[in-house]
């Protein structure tokens, strides 16, 4: 029988931090999980015992690199680590058994963030949501899940054609707008479940170094609203206004705007679903 989960590990060039990665994956208390890594590095072979499957690119990217594995995964719902990063015990087992109560065919939980540089406090993402729940559109809209704590089912992220590899750096928020717009149905935990380590070079740290989030975002925006059901383009359209109205430096500044455009009720309450599924 094909597991019931893939967890899949992207790693380029640092084997120094994926074999703590593996081993969080390891430590997860949920049992029926095959464990892939995506090596998209230089062309050195990995080994990392037989129970890993490894996966080979060359220097694709991470949103190709996570295409890579979501193609390997043969099982029912997938779910993602960077490199660098760690899985809580309980990661998969409280998004599976969120998921199976629900009915939902994408469930996430928060991410802690640990600054390695520069000893700041930030608080744990997604910001923006009040409670957990069922979310929708415009929820993932306002938060951006992050990759490390989202649960997907393999065959609705395979619908969507997976990630957004054009998508500079929110290849993955890409991924869960699209599946948004599909009207699936998706919870949130409110609890952590991953830990996203934030160090100054690492993608985020460059992009806000050189002043790009806004861009990005601005950029993201464009490419999907002609995308979307008529419903979610204004939405969508609604907070890229207010993300060209200010300067946004960093994800936090981006959920601060977002937040302060629910408040003026311009996107409307966080109990809003969606469109219903296209079949």
């Amino acid at each position: 029988m094909p597991p019931e989960v893939s967890a899949i590990i992207t790693t380029h060039g640092r084997p120094h931090h994926v074999g703590e990665a593996i081993a969080s994956i390891r430590g997860e208390l949920h049992g029926d999980v095959e464990l892939i890594v995506v090596n998209d590095g230089d062309g050195q072979e990995l080994r990392f015992g037989d129970e890993v499957r490894v996966v080979s690119g060359q220097n694709l990217g991470v949103g190709r690199a996570r295409n890579l594995g979501l193609a390997a995964a043969h099982g029912q719902f997938v779910i993602f680590l960077d490199d660098d990063d760690v899985a809580f015990p309980w990661r998969i087992s409280t998004l599976m058994d969120a998921a199976k109560r629900s009915g939902s065919d994408l469930c996430f939980g928060m991410t802690r963030r640990v600054v390695t540089d520069g000893g700041l406090v930030l608080a744990d993402v997604p910001t923006g949501l009040s409670s957990p729940g069922a979310v929708g559109f415009r929820d993932i809209l306002a938060c951006a899940p992050h990759i490390n704590a989202v649960l997907v089912r393999t065959s609705v992220l395979r619908e969507i054609g997976g990630f957004d590899s054009d998508a500079q750096h929110f290849d993955d928020w890409s991924a869960w707008l699209r599946i948004a717009d599909l009207g699936v149905k998706m919870w949130c935990v409110g609890e952590a479940v991953a830990e996203w380590r934030v160090h100054a070079s690492g993608l985020s740290g460059l992009v806000a170094g050189r002043g790009q989030m806004k861009a990005h975002i601005l950029a993201l925006f464009d490419r999907l609203i002609p995308r979307l059901s008529f419903d979610n383009a204004e939405a969508m359209e609604s907070a890229r206004r207010a993300v060209a109205e200010r300067e946004i430096i960093t994800y936090d500044d981006y959920a601060e705007a977002i937040g302060q455009l629910r408040a003026d009720q311009f996107l409307g309450s966080s109990e809003c679903l969606g469109v219903p599924r296209r079949n």
